[in-house]
């Protein structure tokens, strides 16, 4: 099935109900990221635990182990698979109606049918996570096909700018969805030290709520190891705002986006915000 590469309109104003569908997404994730913990050998950045949207099947997908095998996620549906090689089903899990440890014993029997050794796999993780969204406080629920469907754009949307924006540099990471945080992100280098390590970077994605902006938002932030006067608001945006001093980048929230009524428009104003920024700081990080 192919998807057409494009941005996909964001429509609904973000609420509790819009909110409670992302969060459920943000637990269903876990199974993902708990697998690359615990079963998928470590790499040395961490990166075992990310994962990635698929446009094509509306789904996240973490790192395939050596053998072959992954696990996805289909947002739809909140449908735990079980994939091969090839992506083929090979056992799958529904989150409706099921609390996270019935889904998580599940998920065991699965992989362990799948002749996966599951010897090592925990539930723990190095952060809190809330079942707050869950219904009642403990069951998933898929929640309204409209709620659904926005949280899916968004999560197009983010892939779609944030790659097209990478490839603007030369040493960049992989554009990927951290379970942590669940954010779609990279950052890339654009200074390194005497010993060849980062030394400058500047960072680029799109964030879920949190405690600095309580609505979903694409976000531009710098790092250098050593300070650089970056005063308030060092140049005005065409859209979203600097964060400075509290936090060190800008952020555009969906509130602002959604204010523009064509895909084109909303495409236009956070392409603006991310090349004005990024324009922004690579002359200050000179």
């Amino acid at each position: 099935m192919k998807v057409q590469n494009t941005w996909k309109q964001i429509t609904i104003p973000f609420s509790a109900v819009v909110n409670n569908v992302l969060q459920q997404q943000y637990l269903a994730a876990q199974f993902i990221a708990l697998a690359g913990r615990y079963l998928i050998p470590k790499k040395p950045d961490g990166s075992s635990i990310n994962m990635q949207f698929l446009p094509e099947k509306q789904m996240l997908i973490g790192n395939q182990h050596p053998d072959g095998w992954a696990v996805g996620v289909k947002l739809k549906d909140l449908t735990v698979q079980n994939l091969d090689k090839s992506l083929n089903v090979q056992a799958e899990i529904l989150l409706e109606g099921k609390s996270f440890d019935e889904a998580f014993q599940e998920f065991k029997t699965k992989l362990q049918n799948l002749g996966i050794d599951i010897s090592g796999l925990k539930t723990e993780q190095p952060y809190e996570l809330s079942t707050d969204a869950l219904k009642e406080g403990k069951y998933f629920t898929i929640g309204s096909d409209d709620a659904v469907s926005e949280n899916i754009r968004y999560r197009h949307n983010a892939r779609l700018i944030i790659n097209e924006l990478a490839a603007e540099f030369t040493d960049v990471e992989l554009v990927r969805i951290w379970p942590h945080h669940f954010d779609t992100g990279t950052f890339a280098t654009i200074a390194q030290n005497g010993k060849g390590n980062a030394a400058k970077t500047i960072g680029l994605g799109w964030a879920i709520p949190d405690s600095m902006v309580h609505e979903p938002y694409f976000y531009i932030s710098f790092w250098s190891e050593n300070p650089v006067e970056i005063k308030n608001n060092p140049a005005n945006l065409p859209a979203g705002k600097w964060m400075m001093p509290t936090w060190e980048g800008a952020v555009l929230g969906i509130s602002e986006i959604i204010q523009k009524e064509t895909t084109e428009e909303q495409y236009n104003l956070v392409k603006s915000f991310f090349e004005s920024g990024i324009e922004v700081l690579k002359e200050k990080l000179k």
